[in-house]
């Protein structure tokens, strides 16, 4: 569907640019006023070239504005790795304790304490 939506406009626009050549085929003098070059054009071509340098122009200022967001999106990539890393390195150690510790029973400093009541209701109390 949207390659279907991308030739409809690129037929649409390719007939715009037809009816602006077709309609527009007068020479005119384009000129660099302070400079002595003069050149006589078809007033489409340089309707077309203006909107061509325009759409570089536009093109290389968009780029450059998102330096910025490129640099950030690196230093996150790069991020992102190291805690992978680290992810997979503590991992392998969880599995290596585990795999230690499997053959007898849990150590009593990873069994979480049991509370009595007298001691719940003294902590409450202040």
């Amino acid at each position: 569907m949207l390659k279907f939506i991308f030739w409809i406009l690129f037929l649409v626009i390719a007939l715009a640019v037809a009816a602006l050549s077709i309609a527009n085929r007068e020479t005119v003098v384009f000129s660099l006023d302070p400079l002595p070059f003069a050149f006589d054009l078809p007033l489409y071509a340089l309707l077309l070239a203006t909107g061509f340098i325009g759409l570089i122009v536009g093109s290389v200022v968009t780029w450059l504005r998102g330096h910025s967001v490129r640099h950030e999106n690196r230093l996150h990539k790069r991020e992102v790795e190291e805690l992978k890393g680290k992810n997979m390195a503590l991992t392998r150690d969880l599995e290596e304790a585990r795999a230690r510790n499997s053959n007898g029973p849990a150590p009593d400093a990873l069994t979480p304490p049991i509370a009595d009541k007298h001691q719940i209701e003294h902590q409450a109390g202040h």
